[in-house]
């Protein structure tokens, strides 16, 4: 925040004095209203910071918005003024009645916060879903992108989500796409905010969808149900959690999983990409140096912890996603196929959704409830220790093998279906990729 400046409505100078790094004390003379105006840095190209140039901008709440240093919410007003040429401002935040075009409002600061807003010469796309309307926004260069196909395979996702959530807990949403270079997406709670590319994978779809069904699925698990520490917010203090392989591997693994369910990528698509993470991980020797836990905790204080692990540390994403993948395997041998992990995400969602959130141990808790049996050993083995993981639940029940392929390390991690697998075996596999038990 650079040249902050104060005054009163009548432009009458306010005195202002730099508390700390990110709070001001000004001397408002009686009056109830102050005028501050400042300006912010715009040149930074990730999906936390703001970029402004010719083309459009990007503005997220955190690095944007300044705002009372009170207890409790309280709406905010916020207006955007485009200059020549640009005809869209676009954001999860809902509209401000009788304030004209671009004029939004938050219900309170956190809300404003976790709303980026993206403006400029637009493409907009909408399709419905549930009753309610959903935006595919880009900016940047879109030149070769199917950006109809992209929308049709958003909808299709979002499609899936529905039935398996049952809900979608929103107005509307906006996925609010960057075409630039780089990568990486960040949720919301009604919108997601994402660097992705132009280009289809090998098998002609949108490379950047993966991505795309991963940050969506954030909207149910990790926007609402979420770890105990993850909201409210405290803005002055990172939080701290040991459940991001919850967070961000589980979501990793239902976003693969639910793309599968709804065809937007094959069975052996699928098995290719377990076969990827799992070679990944049992070839990285930090698996055996740091638990899962261990990279979630350490995620502020050790830039290769949990999102680039090195040789010492391992990766939540990576892990929580096959974690989810091995989970799934034991409730349904544990309950005879009874029930899923899908009924322990139900379940949690509806015990610890919203404003409660979940602590580890009601997690695990609930994860046995439903298994029907206890799962706390599991849990400590496999989340708390750096112990090699057990597969043997996710190759019985499904009837998988791991083979060696390709002549490399990593190929003799491909997961793939027993030439033996018997009919029992086969209805398991395919009621896991259908979504059914």
């Amino acid at each position: 925040v650079r040249d902050l400046k104060a005054t009163t409505p009548s432009g009458q100078p306010l005195v202002v004095t730099t508390t700390s790094k990110s709070h001001w004390r000004i001397e408002a003379k009686g009056g109830r209203t102050v005028r501050l105006s400042y300006r912010v840095f715009c040149n930074q190209q990730t999906v936390t910071t703001n970029y402004v140039d010719h083309s459009y901008a990007v503005l997220n709440g955190a690095p944007t918005f300044i705002t009372l240093a009170e207890r409790g919410g309280r709406p905010h007003h916020v207006t955007i003024e485009l200059p020549a040429g640009w005809t869209h401002a676009m954001t999860g935040l809902a509209d401000l009645p009788g304030a004209g075009p671009h004029a939004f409002r938050a219900p309170d600061y956190e809300t404003l916060v976790d709303s980026p807003i993206l403006a400029g010469p637009l493409g907009v796309r909408q399709f419905t879903v549930g009753g309610k309307p959903h935006f595919v926004v880009s900016a940047g260069t879109v030149e070769g992108w199917d950006g109809a196909g992209a929308a049709r395979d958003l909808q299709t996702f979002v499609e899936e989500s529905q039935r398996f959530w049952g809900v979608l807990p929103y107005d509307k949403y906006l996925f609010l796409l960057l075409f630039r270079p780089g990568g990486g997406g960040l949720e919301h709670k009604n919108s997601n905010l994402s660097t992705v590319v132009t280009r289809a994978n090998a098998t002609g779809r949108w490379a950047s969808l993966g991505l795309l069904a991963h940050e969506y699925f954030h909207l149910f698990n990790v926007k609402r149900l979420r770890p105990v520490e993850l909201g409210p917010f405290d803005f002055e203090r990172a939080p701290t959690t040991g459940s991001l392989w919850i967070a961000e591997g589980v979501t990793s693994y239902y976003s693969g999983l639910l793309m599968t369910r709804a065809g937007l990528q094959t069975r052996d698509e699928y098995l290719a990409s377990l076969s990827n993470l799992i070679g990944g991980l049992q070839n990285a020797p930090g698996r055996l140096l740091q638990s899962v836990e261990q990279s979630s905790l350490e995620v502020w204080g050790n830039s290769n912890s949990g999102v680039t692990p090195d040789a010492t540390t391992v990766s939540y994403y990576s892990k929580g996603n096959i974690l989810g993948l091995l989970l799934d395997a034991r409730i349904r041998r544990m309950s005879d196929g009874t029930k899923t992990f899908d009924d322990v995400m139900h379940l949690a969602y509806q015990r610890y959704g919203g404003a409660r959130g979940y602590t580890a141990n009601q997690f695990n808790r609930t994860a046995s409830e439903v298994a029907g049996g206890e799962l706390s050993a599991w849990f400590h083995t496999t989340v708390s220790t750096a112990s090699e993981l057990d597969y043997t639940d996710l190759l019985e029940w499904y009837g998988l093998r791991f083979t060696p392929s390709g002549g490399t390390i990593e190929g003799n991690w491909r997961l793939e279906v027993r030439p033996d697998q018997s009919e029992t075996q086969r209805r398991h596999f395919d009621a896991w990729l259908k979504g059914g038990r």
